[in-house]
Parts: structure tokens; sequence; C-alpha cells
């Protein structure tokens, strides 16, 4: 069990731009994510309008009065949201990776701070967000325009930004595009692969070869049927199918 601290001493103040984590106090601790914090823009909610101006110049864990026809409504709690919080919360595009799988792909990766990682199916940037905390490089790429540009928006409103320097995002189809990135890699091979996409086989065969040696490459599948199609793709190439986790 997790529990938050509740002393605070000289921490900052929540200001314009913020993402924050509120919570009701009636709803039995019922969170939402507001931001990015923008005076004159309004919350609503069943215990009335919460503004942001009156969430700016607050601290973690300070109280905020909802505002009703009749004066003070409700009260929200106010928090800066953990990594998992802010994943489970943020708007989606698409399901993500959630936290707890997120982990699970990270230890199997076997990585560490400086590792050049390459991820394929940005989605809602979940896993990019996570691999980027542990202080790897993330190279990332998604199909789709318009999923990496919300990707992108995802990671800059994760406090303020900080895993932005961390992640490079590339749009295209990654066995058409993974040269041009490996380029820009010192030695042009990664340390670690990550694949989340229906058919990962279609790709592998274009990607293996920018793996380090005795490195993993790690597949998301959401169906055993393709974990089998995947291992009996793998029996065609120079890999080791090293670990399946249901």
């Amino acid at each position: 069990m997790a529990y938050r601290h509740i002393i605070r001493r000289g921490f900052s103040t929540f200001k314009e731009g913020d993402v924050v984590l509120v919570r009701d106090l009636s709803r039995g601790g019922k969170t939402t994510l507001l931001g990015p914090l923008t005076p004159g823009r309004i919350h609503g909610s069943r215990i009335g309008n919460l503004h942001h101006a009156d969430i700016i110049g607050v601290s973690s864990r300070d109280r905020v009065s909802t505002q009703t026809n009749s004066g003070s409504g409700g009260q929200f709690m106010i928090h800066q949201p953990t990594l998992e919080e802010y994943v489970l919360h943020c708007t989606r595009q698409c399901t993500p990776i959630y936290p707890k799988d997120a982990s699970t792909i990270i230890s199997m990766l076997d990585i560490t701070a400086g590792d050049k990682i390459l991820e394929a199916g940005t989605g809602n940037a979940g896993l990019t967000m996570h691999l980027a905390r542990t202080g790897c490089i993330v190279h990332t790429v998604e199909r789709s325009k318009e999923r990496m540009v919300h990707a992108k928006k995802i990671v800059g409103e994760f406090r303020n930004g900080f895993l932005l320097p961390l992640v490079s995002f590339h749009v295209g189809v990654l066995s058409e595009t993974v040269d041009e990135i490996a380029q820009t890699v010192e030695s042009h091979l990664f340390d670690g692969v990550v694949l989340d996409m229906p058919m990962p086989w279609t790709q592998l065969p274009s990607v293996y070869g920018y793996l380090k040696p005795d490195r993993y490459a790690v597949c998301y599948l959401p169906s055993m049927s393709q974990v089998i199609d995947l291992v009996r793709a793998c029996q065609r190439w120079p890999l080791l199918v090293e670990d399946i986790i249901e």
C-alpha cells in the first residue's frame, strides 16, 4: 500500500500551464486530471464550478472550493499527478499500455539510464513516458501523424515537458524509417526494441539487425493467437524467444 506524504516544506505552488489532479472530497476521492491551468477557464462539476485561477498559486494537497449560484459548493484537493495517474487519466486516442504492463516491459528490456530504445506504436505515449523516465533515450515511431501529434502533446504536458528532451518522435512505417533513425544513434545500434502493434513479425526482420547482440526485443500483444504467430515467425530468424508473460 502506498501513502502520499502530507507534510509540505518549501514546495512550489502550481502555476499557469501546469496539469493537476483534483480529488473530489465529496465522492470518496474520485480524481480528475485538469489542465493545462489557464486563467479564465472553468471546470464544471456536480458540486459546482472549479476555476483554474483558484488553483494557480496553491500548493499540493491544498483544498479549493467550487462556486455555485448560491455561493460556495464542495471542495477539491489538488495534487501533482504521478506518472501512473497521468497515463490513466489523460485524454486518449487509443488504449494505452497501462503502467503495470509498462513496468513489466521495462524489466524485460533490462535497461539502464542512457540506453537507446527503439519503440514502434507510440499510441498514447504511456510506455514512451515510462521508458524516458528511466533515463533512456527513446526513439518512438507512429504510423499515424494525428496520433503522433497527440502523443507529443501528452508528453509535453506532463510536468511541463521534462521528459521531452529524452524522446525523439518519428512518423512512418518502422521498416521504412529504422535505417534513418539508426544513423542518429551511436554505433547505429539500439539497446532495446519495443513493438506495440498487431503483427510485429512484419517489422522484426527489418529491425533485429539494429539491435545490439544479447539485447532484447519485447512485443506487446493482446491475444495468444498473435503470440503463437510471432513465436513461429521468430524460428526463421536469428532470434531466441526468451520469455512469454501473460
